[in-house]
């Protein structure tokens, strides 16, 4: 359909999509040459609507918080030689600069609504292909729990999530921005310790595949330790042994961020429990972020 055609359409209603945050990784490395993830998606989401008009050009709401927008639907309307008419908003309850894939989640969003409102369809490779040209992402894109390349958008393997887990979410404070951290020293420390994240990476899709929830959090918990090495959360050891006491199952980190997971499967009564012993324990030195499902990836139209 040509460009004139467009302009002599009725305007179309926006079209809504959502994709998922992350409570950090299951495992974040580098073995042999390759960095990866495998990212832990949970039920909070930005969600994004794109409206067509007939004006050439974005018009973003705040343009000024949503460059990386900006920038990565221009990359696919380059790359994909579709007209870049349309309208752009985004929401989002994902705190910022904490590692939950808050940036992730807004361009995934963004691009998911952007391709169904110009009628593309593109694979989920092609698709994190466009996000990673932009900045890392923890492709949250892809179903289920996604074992990628954050930097090139490769995916390495692919896992149903787990059933009943769920993560009561912290906050250490301070921010990191995604593109200042310091991927090489992060890379050091994995070449020194490549046999740990090897086995951790193991373990999580052993867990991952056998639907088995104590090996899941064996794999998280050893990464998260790792992560120690490179960017060190001081309530790490005394908040796993406080919560595996009450039942929990194991800690999961942002390893490039702020926020620890703990891990847990639901039973009445334990997400209460866990949040009272850490509140007790930590008092205001621990933020809470919240209590989620860890869940499948994927964007799905609102």
């Amino acid at each position: 359909m040509s460009t004139d055609a467009l302009h002599l359409e009725a305007p179309r209603a926006a079209v809504r999509v959502r994709a998922p945050g992350t409570c950090g990784e299951f495992v974040q490395g580098h073995i042999r040459g390759q960095d990866f993830l495998v990212n832990c998606p949970i039920d909070l989401y930005a969600h994004a609507a794109v409206t067509p008009h007939t004006r050439t050009g974005l018009a973003i709401e705040r343009p000024d918080q949503h460059l990386k927008i900006r920038d990565t639907l221009t990359l696919a309307a380059h790359e994909l030689m579709l007209p870049l008419q349309h309208a752009v908003s985004v929401e989002s309850r994902i705190p910022r600069g904490k590692g939950m894939a808050s940036s992730s989640a807004d361009i995934a969003a963004a691009l998911g609504a952007f391709l169904a409102a110009s009628d593309c369809n593109v694979s989920p490779l092609i698709f994190a292909k466009l996000l990673t040209e932009v900045e890392p992402s923890d492709c949250v894109h892809f179903n289920g729990i996604a074992h990628v390349n954050h930097l090139t958008g490769d995916l390495l393997g692919q896992h149903a999530p787990p059933t009943g887990m769920r993560a009561l979410i912290v906050d250490c404070g301070g921010e990191i921005d995604t593109l200042g951290f310091d991927r090489e020293r992060a890379r050091g420390v994995y070449r020194q310790h490549e046999e740990r994240i090897t086995h951790a990476l193991r373990t999580l899709e052993r867990g991952l595949r056998d639907d088995d929830a104590a090996a899941i959090a064996e794999g998280a918990t050893e990464s998260a330790r790792l992560s120690q090495f490179i960017h060190r959360k001081l309530p790490f050891e005394d908040l796993l042994a406080l919560v595996t006491g009450l039942g929990a199952i194991g800690v999961n980190c942002a390893h490039s961020g702020s926020v620890l997971g703990v891990l847990y499967l639901h039973e009445p009564g334990l997400g209460e429990r866990l949040l009272d012993a850490v509140t007790r324990r930590f008092g205001p030195s621990l933020g809470i972020v919240g209590d989620h499902a860890i869940i499948s990836g994927g964007c799905d139209a609102e």
